[in-house]
């Protein structure tokens, strides 16, 4: 059952994301999630997100699904590796990183996916973007975190 609520919001996400709105949401939502429920938990919302974003996006299909679910993995991997805790630092250090890889793994797949068939190619037009980007991602971060924390009780 709440799986069903979940998925108008994640509806909602993908909208806001795409009409620019709040860019990044999606990723910093989703990045939290896992960060606080792991990755084989909530890799169902990860991959619909993802579909809802390609959908609306002018990218290839599947550009933004595979970028997503390889930087949620990668994130979910080193947070139960390296840390034991769940604390701020740590959630803005994943999300920092997760967004330098979101960044990366889009334009590496949506270039590989232009190539194999027609569509537009993502670009990062400058490394100030992308510093914007995680600054704004940070900012995100923190408003999320709080938030999920309250949701999901955790102290």
């Amino acid at each position: 059952m709440k799986k069903l609520i979940f998925i108008p919001i994640l509806f909602l996400i993908a909208i806001l994301e795409t009409t620019g709105f709040s860019p990044n949401l999606a990723l910093v939502f989703l990045l939290i999630l896992v960060i606080l429920k792991r990755f084989e938990r909530v890799w169902w919302a990860i991959v619909l997100i993802g579909l809802f974003l390609d959908f609306f996006s002018g990218l290839p299909f599947g550009t933004i699904s595979l970028s997503l679910i390889l930087t949620s993995s990668i994130i979910n991997l080193i947070n139960k590796s390296v840390f034991s805790g769940i604390k701020l630092w740590i959630s803005i250090s994943l999300v920092a990183l997760g967004t330098l890889l979101y960044y990366l793994f889009l334009v590496g797949s949506s270039r590989l996916l232009v190539s194999l068939g027609s569509g537009e190619v993502a670009s990062l037009s400058s490394f100030f973007q992308l510093i914007v980007g995680i600054g704004y991602n940070l900012v995100l971060t923190i408003i999320l975190y709080y938030a999920f924390k309250k949701i999901f009780h955790q102290e």
